[in-house]
């Protein structure tokens, strides 16, 4: 299995990811299936964490930014647009 990205077509809110408050995903955020164990089409990890790198001061050497990138935030896929290869 390769691979794949794609883009929340709505704004999804988490009330309180692994107790930092609350975050909000744009629209349009990208997503992808790579997972610690390799492509799942389950899954849609956000990716690109520029929108909150502005707001959040400290943000590059956060443990915030860690979790994210680490643990992942997976986004449902009602709120993601198909697959692209």
């Amino acid at each position: 299995m390769k691979v794949k990205t794609a883009r929340t077509i709505k704004e999804y809110r988490v009330e309180n990811y692994r107790g930092y408050g609350p975050i909000v995903i744009p629209a349009g955020s990208i997503v992808t299936n790579r997972t610690a164990c390799g492509p799942d089409d389950n899954y849609r990890f956000w990716q690109d964490f520029d929108k909150i790198a502005e707001k959040v001061s400290g943000f590059k050497d956060s443990l915030l930014r860690h979790d994210l990138t680490y643990y992942g935030l997976n986004i449902p896929a009602s709120y993601c647009e198909p697959w692209r290869d």
